[in-house]
């Protein structure tokens, strides 16, 4: 028995589709040990096909239909990648990404589901649903607004998806909308009683079936309304809006990966869903062509394939035989369809049979929130010990109990081969630097300024922590209005494989240098070591154009503004929990990712005073250093602080960052106006903020023109208090 495995293999998804999500849940509750799973995916939700009709129709919510990919995530211990996919290459077993260093795999699995086919002019494609879910809401919002409006909308498509759609439109539209649903064939592969009750309901619901091809597509220059001309000539369709639900394709980006395709690019598989070119290499569901068993593109066999998919995966990841029926895919010739027809009844089809009533609908109802309970209501697990397979064990390190001191750093070849891996660096300021034994930078200013910060990896994807880490160690540079040159890294990288550990270096270093790039901040040098958690350290220099800000500059009669919202703490303690929705998790960490530097110079343009970052103790205890400084009070208006969107929820809930508790303390220095003491703003006052916004304070005429340029730059910068005389310290 291993006491304490570390990470051996990786095991990367792409995509949050149907049977992906199926392989986070199976491998949270059967973990393999050495295994490190990761989920590339562009969103961290996943919204149920088979859902998006009851949406529509107003019977769920966009969260009812959505899987929250990054609790779900937390419950597997899988890291979560939050980027858009660009590439494979299946020969260096890695995956490339936009705007981001390629991540390395050792088995690699796609179910990242298909894209509409090329639509003509300016039609809207129903794929991808997260694309697709938002303009509807506004197109929706923009139609009930003009209800003296003759509206017309035309589907394009006339299979169960399209057919769905038209009637669900009609149930969530203003009754006068006209609606058309084009397409040659009327639910194509479905049996003729399907197509009879079908053509009964778009009757009733005074929907217009024309059975045709659009030919072309002509926009109205005055109106923007579309004309759809049809291949028969015998008529045409005006339209508001056009919608497509079409044939799909694969993933373009796939063209060039190499991997074995059929004609339309979709992956093509064998019957334990591998690669036919590429065994390391699984697919399933829309991506997926299985070889002999061709089916059409519908979620249900997604769905299906899921379990295998990941016994599958767990059995290649440990280098164990896929052989045994077990293993084996067979999705099933003929399958129960459930059409919703936007009025709580639906068609429920199998094969020639179909029938048409509210118990379909109902139990279409109890299939769909049954799946999506099974991946969005997630139990407590047990912590396990594992013991290793052989074809895992034998990337073990040498020795696990591993030395401290200079025993702990990372080996040089691969700290080397990272480093030469990164983009490359030059500054004037810089005489030595990496290579030697210590950094020798020149002073370009009247003063260098040096500060230390760091802290352990609080998001699962390390590029992106290195962002973060080096934005929140920059801002105490720029909170003395100068500007830094020169960086040291302390990293701690966890024991895992080598090629493992390279790799996690690598990804952290490039979000690192990346910012330090953006700013013209070269990393002079630093220092490796192993460790139990992912750590970065940055000793940032920095040089002074003029007088530099301290906190002893606010007067009397000054503005307190801030420049960012306040709750990141209190949303990273609820993440941790896998208790965070996906929107909230994305604002705070696009929030920490936002550099800081460029309100620098429009707070300095406006005669700052007092001027500092928000960071570890919270907002009120950097303003009580501030008031400390300049031996002044406060007045500070709790409802124009700005926060996170669901922060206060969370606070709600009993969450709480660790630090929290111990901050609350400098609030027995405030007299509370009209203010109750359980106030969930209170306890975001003293939220220790990571890569925080900045404090500062300004003469009042300064004020609206600063706030105007600070939100012009994209900050949500407010007012929220007045510097008062010693004696007052409020918050209204």
């Amino acid at each position: 028995m291993q006491p304490q495995i570390p990470a051996l293999r990786d095991l990367v998804l792409i995509g949050g589709g149907h049977s992906h999500v199926q392989v986070l849940k199976k491998f949270a509750m059967n973990p393999v040990p050495g295994v490190r799973l990761t989920l590339i995916s562009e969103s961290a939700l996943s919204p149920y096909s088979g859902m998006l009709p009851g949406y529509i129709a107003g019977a769920y919510s966009a969260k009812d239909i959505n899987i929250a990919l990054g609790s779900l995530c937390v419950f597997a211990k899988a890291r979560l990648i939050c980027a858009q996919v660009t590439g494979i290459d299946p020969e260096e077993n890695t995956v490339q990404l936009a705007d981001r260093p390629s991540l390395r795999f050792d088995i690699l699995s796609l179910n990242c589901g298909a894209e509409q086919a090329p639509v003509m002019g300016q039609g809207i494609r129903v794929k991808p649903l997260n694309k697709f879910m938002p303009q509807w809401s506004a197109i929706k919002k923009s139609m009930h607004a003009e209800t003296d409006k003759q509206h017309s909308i035309a589907i394009i498509g006339a299979g169960a998806g399209g057919a769905e759609l038209a009637l669900a439109f009609r149930a969530s539209l203003p009754a006068q909308t006209a609606i058309h649903l084009v397409g040659p064939t009327l639910l194509p592969g479905h049996g003729a009683g399907a197509v009879s009750q079908l053509k009964k309901v778009l009757s009733e619901r005074k929907i217009a079936y024309v059975c045709d091809r659009l030919a072309a597509e002509e926009t109205n220059s005055v109106d923007g309304t579309v004309n759809l001309k049809l291949q028969s000539a015998r008529n045409s369709i005006r339209a508001d809006h056009v919608f497509w639900v079409t044939d799909v394709r694969a993933p373009q980006w796939l063209n060039a990966t190499g991997i074995e395709q059929d004609e339309r690019g979709f992956l093509r598989v064998d019957n334990r869903l591998r690669s036919l070119s590429h065994p390391h290499i699984f697919a399933a569901g829309d991506v997926a062509h299985l070889v002999a068993q061709e089916r059409p593109k519908a979620g249900v066999y997604a769905v299906r394939a899921g379990p295998i998919l990941a016994d599958n995966l767990a059995l290649a990841i440990q280098g164990l035989s896929l052989a045994g029926s077990r293993s084996q895919f067979r999705p099933q010739r003929y399958h129960l369809n459930l059409i919703g027809c936007g009025d709580d009844t639906a068609i429920a089809s199998w094969g020639p049979l179909a029938t048409r009533g509210r118990i379909w609908w109902r139990l279409k109802q109890w299939i769909d929130e049954g799946f999506m309970r099974r991946f969005n209501d997630l139990p407590i697990m047990p912590t396990l010990v594992h013991e290793l397979p052989s074809a895992l064990a034998q990337h073990l390190p040498d020795d696990l109990m591993r030395c401290g001191g200079c025993g702990a750093k990372l080996a040089a070849d691969p700290l080397r081969r990272v480093l030469a891996r990164l983009p490359k660096q030059f500054s004037v300021n810089l005489k030595l630097g990496i290579g030697d034994d210590a950094a020798e930078v020149i002073n370009t200013g009247p003063t260098t300024l040096a500060t230390v910060d760091g802290f352990r990896s609080m998001v699962s994807d390390p590029y992106l922590f290195g962002r973060i880490a080096a934005h929140h160690s920059l801002n105490d540079i720029f909170a003395m209005a100068a500007k830094p040159t020169a960086a040291l890294a302390f990293v701690t990288v966890p024991l895992m494989a080598e090629a493992m550990m390279e790799d996690e270096l690598f990804q952290l270093m490039s979000g690192l240098v990346d910012v330090l790039n953006a700013h013209d901040v070269v990393l002079a040098g630093g220092h490796s070591a192993e460790g139990a958690e992912l750590n970065l350290g940055l000793t940032v220099l920095g040089a002074s154009a003029g007088e530099v800000s301290t906190k002893a500059a606010a007067q009397i009669g000054h503005g307190v503004i801030l420049t960012k919202p306040l709750g990141t703490g209190v949303v990273l303690a609820g993440d941790m929990r896998g208790q965070v929705d996906s929107q909230l998790s994305s604002a705070c960490m696009a929030s920490m990712d936002q550099s800081n530097w460029p309100s620098i110079a429009v707070l300095v343009a406006h005669e700052v005073g007092a001027l500092t970052d928000v960071t570890g103790f919270g907002l009120a205890g950097h303003l009580g250093e501030i008031l400390r400084g300049a031996g002044c009070g406060v007045k500070l208006r709790l409802a124009d602080i700005p926060l996170l969107p669901g922060a206060e929820d969370l606070v709600r809930q009993g969450i709480a960052s660790s630090l929290q508790k111990a901050n609350a303390l400098v609030l027995q220095d405030y007299k509370f106006i009209d203010i109750e003491h359980d106030n969930p703003r209170l306890q975001l006052l003293v939220d220790p903020q990571t890569s925080g916004g900045m404090l500062a304070t300004l003469p009042q005429e300064q004020i609206a023109d600063c706030l105007a340029e600070l939100n012009n730059l994209g900050y949500q910068a407010v007012q929220i208090g007045e510097i008062c005389d010693s004696s007052i310290m409020e918050i209204h």
